[in-house]
């Protein structure tokens, strides 16, 4: 048997246009957040590579283009002496042909030969990120023990690095909120057209002595379920969307991106269908209560 007051939702436009809406607002908002902890994944990634390494070159070639030739290998000792007895640092190694061919590979490609162009030395450096040495007198020390090397920390790069990724963050925070009051004004806006076309229904209900909080209730809850279904539609669609997106970054970018998600992050997008069934939820509660009480 249905229930007593199912009629109100015969037929009404809400039955179709609500579950779509929350489908694609939902699928929107799925990827976008994927997105944005990606982003905020990579960018911690890339802070705990560069607070825990250093690199230093050495020059294998001088000014005019000629072979250092032995020199090389005696800066190269005189650096790491150096660099294994400064606090801070717990270890330094050279990077042999092979690592450097496969450093070069994105930039040059595998038919690259590494021996055949001008390339420094690199020296990579391992820090202790919680007492990391003071750049500032390794940088004196290094050029006073090795005239010419160069010590790297990326900090400069990763500074306009994480400035930009925060610029990405903040503006997927914005396009998310913006999702979800657009969710809310839809729902506002469709229920006061419902209630508008069933004006006359409502007023029978009332006559047969239904109370506000009850007929709100039952719209609320009605449009809570509705928009449910369509938001787990939204969300199931953009599951393969997303495992897609995450292989073609990783065959593009290899391990510079981190697209992978925790178990809290994953745990974060299953609530988003529910968080736009619930605000669908309150939007129709307010919106009916308010309709009610001014206008039946």
């Amino acid at each position: 048997m249905s229930k007593k007051s199912d009629f109100l939702f015969n037929k009404e436009s809400t039955h179709f246009f609500l579950p779509w809406m929350c489908a694609l607002m939902v699928f929107m908002t799925t990827l976008i957040l994927a997105g944005g902890m990606s982003i905020h994944n990579s960018l911690k990634l890339w802070q705990k590579g560069v607070a825990e390494s250093l690199t230093v070159q050495i020059a294998t070639y001088d000014d005019d283009g000629n072979s250092r030739g032995e020199l090389v290998y005696r800066d190269i000792e005189n650096a790491l002496t150096l660099l294994r007895t400064t606090p801070g640092v717990l270890g330094a190694m050279v990077l042999n042909d092979d690592q450097m061919q496969e450093l070069m590979v994105p930039w040059l490609g595998t038919d690259a030969v590494i021996s055949q162009l001008p390339l420094p030395k690199l020296i990579d450096v391992s820090v202790d990120a919680s007492r990391p040495p003071m750049l500032e007198q390794l940088k004196a020390d290094l050029e006073q023990a090795v005239p010419g090397a160069i010590l790297d920390s990326h900090r400069i790069w990763l500074a306009d690095l994480v400035h930009f990724a925060s610029a990405i963050l903040s503006l997927i925070g914005f396009i998310v909120i913006l999702l979800f009051i657009t969710v809310a004004i839809t729902v506002m806006y469709t229920t006061k057209s419902m209630l508008s076309i069933q004006e006359h229904i409502l007023d029978l209900v009332h006559m047969l002595g239904a109370k506000d909080l009850y007929i709100t209730n039952r719209y609320a809850w009605h449009n809570f379920k509705t928009a449910l279904s369509g938001s787990f539609i939204g969300f199931v669609i953009a599951i393969p969307i997303m495992f897609g997106v995450t292989m073609f970054l990783k065959s593009v970018s290899g391990e510079l991106l981190q697209s992978s998600l925790s178990a809290t992050q994953w745990g974060l997008l299953i609530l988003v269908p529910f968080a736009v069934a619930g605000l669908t939820f309150f939007t129709t509660y307010k919106t009916v209560l308010t309709y009610l009480r001014k206008f039946v």
